[in-house]
Parts: C-alpha cells; sequence; structure tokens
C-alpha cells in the first residue's frame, strides 16, 4: 500500500493569492494528496480575489517535518505578515521539500534555503533579479525552476504547471 503524501500549504490571513492557491490545492487534491493548511492564525483566510478558506493550523505550531513538502503561497499581506517571522523561516529551513511561487521564495530566502542554489519569481523591473545575485544565488528565466528539494515558481498563471511538477517529483520521491 502507497502512503499518502502530506503537504502543508502556507498562505496569510488577509489577501493570499487566490488562483495560486486554489489552483495548486485542486492539483494536489486531485492527486490524493493530504492537505494541511497554515497561516499566521488558525481562523478564516481571506483572498485577495475574495475567495475564502479556513486555516487548519496555526503557523507558530506547524511542524514542517510532519510533512513531505510545504508549499508557500504569495499575495502582499504574506510579505507583511512573515517578513521576518521566525516560525515562517523555520517552516522553510525544517521542511524535506520547499515549494514558492510569485515573490514567496524573497521571504523564505531569509531562512538561508537557497544558498547556491537556483531559483526564479517575479521580478519587477530586474529588483528581484539583482537581490538574488546579490546573496550568491542563481537566478533563472524559467517560470519553473527545481534545484535540489526546492521548486520556485514565477508567476500566478504558472500554478496549474508549477504544481503538476510538484505533484510529479513528490510522488516520484
Amino acid at each position: 500500500m502507497t502512503e499518502v503524501k502530506k503537504v502543508l500549504m502556507v498562505i496569510a490571513n488577509d489577501w493570499f493569492q487566490d488562483h495560486e492557491f486554489w489552483v495548486s490545492f485542486a492539483v494536489f487534491h486531485d492527486a490524493g494528496l493530504d492537505i494541511t493548511i497554515a497561516a499566521g492564525e488558525k481562523w478564516e483566510c481571506r483572498g485577495v480575489f475574495w475567495a475564502r478558506t479556513v486555516a487548519d493550523v496555526d503557523l507558530f505550531f506547524a511542524d514542517a517535518t510532519k510533512y513531505d513538502m510545504v508549499v508557500f503561497i504569495w499575495w502582499g499581506w504574506a510579505y507583511t505578515q512573515y517578513f521576518h517571522d521566525k516560525a515562517y523561516l523555520k517552516l522553510a529551513r525544517d521542511a524535506k521539500k520547499v515549494w514558492a511561487i510569485c515573490i514567496a521564495p524573497m521571504i523564505v530566502s531569509e531562512s538561508g534555503i537557497f544558498n547556491g542554489k537556483t531559483v526564479t519569481w517575479w521580478d519587477q523591473d530586474g529588483v528581484q533579479r539583482r537581490f538574488v545575485e546579490k546573496n550568491w544565488w542563481f537566478w533563472s528565466d524559467e517560470s519553473v525552476v527545481v534545484c535540489w528539494n526546492i521548486v520556485t515558481w514565477d508567476w500566478p498563471d504558472a500554478a496549474e504547471e508549477f504544481a503538476k511538477k510538484c505533484v510529479e517529483l513528490l510522488c516520484n520521491s
């Protein structure tokens, strides 16, 4: 019997990116993955386009080692809620596999997990690329980048491609 893979999806309590979350969630669900949603507080979460979901676990109490992958979903309030957040960064450091979208990798980068790795994420006018190169990581213009146990992707439009790649990598590991 095959063990069901467990996924922790991390979102902000307010203004998470609906498309990134729901497209990924649907792909993970259809693949039979066991999904847990974490946020800064265990209560209802609202997306930027007013979609709603409820966090299953408070970020502070989430244990990344209990999951096969941790997925970081982005939007503006994720930066406000999680920039320099010790629990958020600990999840990234402790995760067996890290997947992050859009600008979420920039917040996760503080954890040190990108050292010597190739990454991608949303890049406005080259600012994010310069940030990556300044910190001795390697930038890729690809939409989805797989580097060791880390998958980064650049934009909500790539969410389905990203999620399918995550399932493929997770289920074949």
